[in-house]
């Protein structure tokens, strides 16, 4: 039997996770029910009231209610609402997370469901699902975010069929037991890589593979890097190699490819061994009806409504040293290889916007800026070589043995 905890507002989605409990507990599970209402009376028992989760966030329900609104209200139930989910996690009391919830629902419930290690299931049906901000509720974790397809007001012939799907799905995902997961404990690499660097990638991490280590890749698409972060800052890593850093360039000059301030900075905080390439560091990435006028004699098309840019040399520069000021704070060892050929799959002569010059003007730059203790390697090849990816992985293994 496994532990389901289950959120709702149960003034306005009592009949609703009522509905959801029973399914699950005639598939032999127990659940925990969690109320996150505040201002009308609960229509089934909670196991959980809505009293104790403000109680966890060292305050009450009439001092939430006092608030006046909605969104104050939001700001503070998760707060009490994390603290309970953890404390149930931590305690061996619940495997998995089930909500169902409107836009107030679904910002509490996920914000809780984030708190928990990747790898428990969390699912949330909500109204929001599918909508452009729907990656908020998501964040770097694996909450899954199911449509409600209609308003969640009340059983009918759609919503008894969507929460039916929803408790067999968080049924499903908690009995898939642990020796069914292949989890072999082996020594753990991160590598990040783009679809543009995926040719170096796989030759590197087949290498590594074949090394007896494990490799965890996270694509460097804005998501991806704050995923990497939080996952190297919460796991034994080994090792870190870095195929695709432009999610550095697009945070500083506005793409839609960032992953905030702090990519390229877990590792060295953490003292792990770094292997630091230029991948795809010179494009930025737009939607196509949204580029930049400084950029508008740089861009191409790149997929369907998205448009690539090509940074300049100047631009470049300044990528250079800030990823610069980034290793030379790092307090493990860092290694950067420089291809002399391409950063990227769009850097060639086919590309019309392509300019070695603007990548060597990265490369002198970034020399220039690291300190004497970082060194550094320049490959007469494109990154997607052959010579270039087997010079990673020498300059990796180098670098492990060296510790």
């Amino acid at each position: 039997m496994k532990k389901i905890v289950c959120i709702a507002t149960l003034d306005t989605k009592g009949a609703e996770a009522q509905y959801v409990k029973k399914i699950i507990e005639k598939k032999g599970h127990a659940v925990t029910l969690i109320d996150t209402g505040i201002l009308g009376k609960p229509a089934i028992t909670a196991d959980i009231t809505r009293e104790e989760v403000a109680a966890a966030a060292n305050t009450t329900i009439p001092e939430v209610i006092a608030l006046g609104t909605e969104g104050k209200a939001s700001r503070v139930m998760p707060i009490g609402l994390a603290e309970i989910v953890k404390r149930l996690y931590n305690s061996g009391k619940l495997d998995a997370v089930i909500s169902i919830g409107g836009s107030i629902g679904t910002t509490m419930a996920t914000a809780a469901m984030r708190e928990l290690p990747v790898g428990v299931p969390k699912l949330m049906v909500s109204t929001r699902a599918g909508l452009d901000e729907s990656g908020r509720y998501v964040g770097t974790k694996d909450v899954t975010l199911m449509p409600s397809v209609c308003d969640i007001q009340g059983l009918n012939r759609v919503t008894r069929r969507i929460l039916a799907n929803a408790a067999g799905a968080i049924v499903g995902m908690v009995e898939v037991a642990d020796d069914q997961i292949d989890a072999p404990e082996k020594p753990l690499i991160v590598m990040s890589e783009v679809g543009t660097t995926t040719k170096c990638g796989l030759r590197v991490k087949s290498a590594l593979e074949s090394k007896g280590y494990e490799v965890v890749i996270f694509g460097g698409a804005g998501i991806g890097g704050k995923c990497q972060e939080e996952f190297i800052k919460n796991n034994p890593v080994k090792g870190v190699i870095e195929l695709s850093i432009y999610e550095v360039s697009n945070e500083l000059f506005g793409g839609r490819h960032t992953s905030g301030p702090d990519r390229l900075e877990a590792a060295g905080q953490k003292g792990i061994p770094q292997i630091i390439t230029p991948g795809m560091v010179n494009i930025l990435s737009f939607h196509a009806d949204a580029v930049p006028n400084l950029f508008k004699d740089r861009q191409e098309p790149r997929q369907p409504g998205i448009a690539a840019v090509y940074l300049k040399a100047d631009q470049l520069e300044r990528v250079a040293k800030t990823i610069a000021e980034k290793l030379n704070r790092a307090t493990g060892p860092v290694r950067v290889l420089l291809p002399s050929r391409g950063f990227s799959s769009f850097s060639g002569k086919e590309r019309k916007l392509y300019d070695l010059k603007d990548e060597r003007a990265f490369n002198d730059s970034l020399k220039a800026s690291l300190i004497s203790s970082i060194p550094v390697r320049e490959i007469d090849a494109h990154i997607n070589d052959v010579e270039f990816s087997n010079a990673v992985v020498e300059e990796f293994f180098q670098l492990l043995e060296a510790r």
